[in-house]
């Protein structure tokens, strides 16, 4: 019962952040537009369906960093679970964000990509995911399987702060809407950033219950194959 509290819950918080981003919000100030007919006058709405993601991808290596220092001390396989179930939702919402990215980056830069530091450390992050759950894979032996791929989700964080700072220490083209010739920003007023609120919730919130379906369907699994 508690399940469909939460998905009803779940299913309102991104109904509402939805109907706010594509029909609420208006089209983006004269002012803020290069040229007339510029597709970021409708376009810039997608950014509530892409950033919102970042937040889950920082959050699903949070997890598996923590989990697998907590494994790595225990020995506890329940914490091996957590951490491979938060990478495989991770990587999930790391190829939304970068493909989201990329559409956002076409319209409002003219490429879906331009090797900017914000999206090539967000590619790297994907492939740190990928590497994490590909040596998952290549490994039989449970114990060893924890214990190895513990050591990878533990040096892989290092690419979250590398992905965060990378707009700061690098020329890019981000935080800001346009190129930076420009002058133009993007900020969020009162009613977009109820908007994204409600977006960044609904995306954590479905992390959330992704992973509790992906961690609890591992050890009903691991339960099975024991009891055969």
């Amino acid at each position: 019962m508690r399940v469909y509290i939460y998905l009803t819950f779940l299913y309102v918080i991104v109904l509402v952040g939805m109907y706010r981003a594509l029909v609420v919000l208006g089209p983006l100030s004269t002012s803020l537009l290069r040229y007339a007919g510029d597709p970021m006058q409708h376009g810039y709405k997608i950014f509530f369906f892409t950033m919102p993601n970042a937040p889950v991808v920082y959050l699903s290596f949070i997890v598996v960093l923590i989990s697998s220092i907590v494994y790595l001390k225990t020995r506890d396989s329940k914490w091996d679970i957590l951490a491979a179930s938060s990478a495989k939702i991770g990587i999930i919402f790391t190829t939304i964000l970068l493909i989201s990215g990329a559409i956002f980056s076409n319209l409002a830069w003219g490429a879906y990509w331009n090797w900017d530091p914000r999206q090539t450390t967000t590619l790297f992050l994907w492939f740190i995911l990928a590497a994490y759950l590909s040596l998952r894979s290549a490994i039989d032996n449970p114990q060893s399987k924890a214990r190895t791929s513990a050591i990878l989700g533990i040096f892989g964080f290092v690419g979250v702060p590398l992905a965060h700072i990378s707009a700061t220490i690098w020329t890019s083209n981000h935080p800001q809407l346009y190129d930076k010739v420009s002058g133009a920003g993007f900020k969020l007023g009162n009613q977009e950033l109820i908007t994204f609120i409600l977006m960044v919730m609904g995306a954590i919130m479905i992390y959330l219950y992704l992973i509790w379906v992906t961690f609890r369907t591992k050890k009903m699994e691991i339960f099975k194959n024991g009891r055969v």
